[in-house]
């Protein structure tokens, strides 16, 4: 968690009103690593009142990866997202054929005074 927090620092993507979610993932995550931990000692279907059932750490885990997953994304911590925000920074750094033009029609008013 230390890296994505420092990850994240370097790229200046955070700020302190960012510590409830950057806690939230965490949480979740190692919710998701125990239930995941007690599904391989346990495996998948288990004895629950001398029937076989989905073993209900199955559900945990699926339920706490869903919400890691969607923190890493907002955070651009999945390498499509990350991808996606560098491409709309490059987008934001590119002279759109407009800003050529209204920077075109600025140096014109300039060199008529």
């Amino acid at each position: 968690m230390k890296d994505v927090v420092k990850e994240l620092n370097k790229r200046k993507a955070i700020q302190s009103i960012d510590l409830g979610a950057l806690r939230m993932l965490a949480t979740s995550y190692e919710m998701y690593l125990q239930s995941t931990q007690i599904m391989l000692e346990e495996g998948p279907i288990v004895m629950i009142k001398y029937e076989k059932a989905a073993n209900p750490a199955q559900n945990i885990a699926t339920k706490n990866y869903a919400q890691v997953m969607k923190i890493m994304t907002e955070y651009g911590l999945t390498v499509k997202s990350r991808s996606t925000i560098s491409s709309m920074k490059t987008a934001d750094t590119e002279s759109s054929p407009l800003d050529a033009f209204l920077k075109g029609s600025k140096k014109r008013k300039i060199e008529k005074r």
